[in-house]
């Protein structure tokens, strides 16, 4: 603490302002404990799973009650072709041709029931149909 004294003149007026003032005292006493206390209690409420997830359910009902059925068939396209896609995996049945695809820019993409081996890409069957 020397080490600050000696080299911080705020330091030095805080440590002169708590020896003429007892009500100064109290209140940088006060600040030192209160605010340290105060941000980690704000931090660990933001960063608290239990808050994080009352905070999304709040937002997935107000999102639920916007919703249409447009964004309903939506979500159960993508919910079908993520069960295609982890039933893949899981099986032990895909193939690298979707990773490779997607390093030439391309889709397999996963518009059948049951599997995706074997699926053209997409940018192949909307050309197979221009023709």
């Amino acid at each position: 603490m020397a080490w600050v004294f000696e080299k911080s003149p705020t330091w030095r007026r805080i440590v002169a302002k708590t020896k003429e003032s007892p009500s100064f005292y109290a209140g940088f006493a006060a600040a030192c404990f209160v605010v340290p206390y105060g941000l980690g209690k704000a931090v660990m409420w933001a960063t608290n799973p239990e808050v994080a997830r009352k905070r999304d359910m709040a937002l997935q009902a107000e999102l639920k009650g916007r919703q249409t059925y447009h964004h309903e068939s939506l979500a159960k396209a993508n919910r079908q072709r993520l069960a295609v896609l982890l039933g893949e995996v899981q099986s032990g049945k895909h193939s690298e041709d979707r990773y490779e695809a997607a390093l030439r820019g391309e889709s397999l993409g996963t518009h059948s029931r049951g599997t995706t081996v074997g699926a053209q890409s997409i940018r192949n069957r909307t050309e197979d149909k221009q023709r």
